[in-house]
């Protein structure tokens, strides 16, 4: 049977990945099939575990994975490390003896459990002293309610998250309502539309960016910029002598960097150098994703073998992000760089569905977000079957881990090991006080 499989990240307060979400469709009719979910769950553990491998997946983070009430009382979970997942409860399992005895005996076992779309209602109060993480939609609570939710529920210690947080403003009140963690697409939507003057730091950003879009490179001129920048220095030497690449010695001038690498790679690295730049001051996250974007469209556009029309489909994913880098609306950032009409128009949206690059991008944008029917749709159109789609998409994965190494993916607020349980043991502590505490 093909499957998607991808995952989608839950941020802390510092903009760390916490830990992903393991996210899983089947192809074809069966979105909405609730049976779906069951036979999604069993896919999902047989491809993270068996398959893919967790540690290739989620790069050594925890892992939610969604679980119904059939999973909850059958015998699967005992293939999943109680240390590297948590067990996500779906909205349609209902409270009963059965589910919560099941519960705490997950628990007492190690197992860290999330409970999603609690809202102020009885489900929610029965299943609260049993769970470790309860997952709050932001998209379908008022403010009040968050905040009436946070507050109730935080009395028994439990990790909250803030999830479909999909914009800056909504991040930030989920902060001040102390949530812990947050999962969504805020941190790649702009908040700032209007113009905003360049910092002097990023005039060298600009000179490059100039000068790579020159329809033949000027080797001396690019050597000049990089040479007076330590960021770029320290970067170009970095990325020739990763694991990306095999040479038989050190690379140790920018030169020679830019006699080894070539028009085409010196392109690709000056670009992802300067939205690197320009995103130093967001979460270091959002420049994975950036990376992401870019080397997962440029493998589909390889293994699909796509007439693109000298359009870079890397640069077109990487270009798709820039408007949250710079809080800016993406047309007035597309017109100061100058870039071409193809890659513009498909950016904006005002190519047309049958273009072969705004396809890439439909099925990109639509992989990240775990729309698997926009992907299925989209997919179709050029060809690409999902498990074509799923190597795309661990390659790229992979490729991003080589050349963004784990000293760049650190983030100063949170140096320590991330646990979603409740107590450091993972053991239910004082269940029945807990249910009295939250008596009326």
């Amino acid at each position: 049977m093909e499957c998607y499989l991808g995952r989608q990240p839950i941020l802390d307060r510092g903009w760390n990945v916490a830990g992903y979400e393991l996210l899983f469709r089947s192809s074809g009719a069966n979105f909405c099939d609730l049976a779906d979910d069951v036979s999604a769950t069993e896919q999902v553990i047989v491809n993270a575990v068996l398959g893919v491998g967790m540690n290739r997946l989620l790069g050594g983070k925890p892992a939610f994975i969604k679980f119904d009430q059939r999973l909850l009382l059958g015998h699967w979970i005992t293939v999943l490390p109680p240390d590297k997942v948590v067990i996500e409860i779906l909205e349609t399992v209902p409270p009963d003896h059965e589910i919560l005895a099941a519960c705490q005996a997950l628990r007492r076992e190690g197992y860290a459990l999330a409970l999603e779309d609690c809202l102020e209602d009885e489900r929610t109060e029965a299943f609260a002293p049993f769970m470790d993480v309860l997952k709050v939609d932001f998209q379908q609570t008022s403010q009040a309610e968050q905040k009436r939710i946070a507050e109730r529920y935080r009395k028994l210690d439990v990790k909250m998250v803030a999830e479909k947080v999909e914009t800056e403003a909504e991040f930030r009140r989920a902060s001040e309502l102390r949530y812990d963690y947050f999962q969504g697409f805020f941190f790649a939507s702009p908040t700032v539309l209007r113009t905003a003057r360049v910092p002097v730091s990023q005039t060298t950003v600009l000179r490059l960016l100039k000068q790579i879009q020159q329809r033949e490179l000027d080797f001396d001129g690019i050597e000049e910029v990089i040479r007076h920048d330590l960021s770029f220095s320290h970067s170009l030497l970095k990325y020739l002598n990763s694991a990306a690449f095999h040479w038989a010695s050190r690379v140790e001038s920018v030169r020679q960097c830019l006699f080894l690498l070539g028009s085409e790679e010196i392109s690709k690295w000056a670009w992802m150098a300067s939205v690197s730049s320009l995103a130093q001051n967001r979460p270091p996250v959002l420049t994975a994703q950036v990376l992401m974007r870019g080397r997962f469209c440029e493998t589909i556009a390889e293994f699909a073998k796509l007439p693109l029309d000298d359009c870079d489909p890397f640069l077109a994913g990487m270009l798709s992000l820039l408007g949250a880098i710079l809080q800016r609306p993406l047309e007035g950032i597309l017109s100061e760089l100058n870039i071409g009409p193809h890659i513009r128009n498909a950016l904006l949206g005002t190519k047309g569905e049958a273009d072969p690059l705004s396809l890439i991008l439909r099925i990109v944008k639509s992989y990240e977000a775990g729309d698997w029917e926009g992907v299925e749709s989209a997919a179709q159109v050029l060809g690409l079957s999902a498990d074509a789609l799923n190597t795309c998409y661990l390659e790229s994965l992979a490729w991003v881990e080589t050349v963004f190494s784990h000293d760049e993916q650190k983030w100063p607020a949170a140096q320590f090991p991330i646990d979603f349980h409740r107590n450091p043991a993972g053991k239910p502590a004082g269940v029945s006080g807990a249910c009295q505490t939250l008596s009326r």
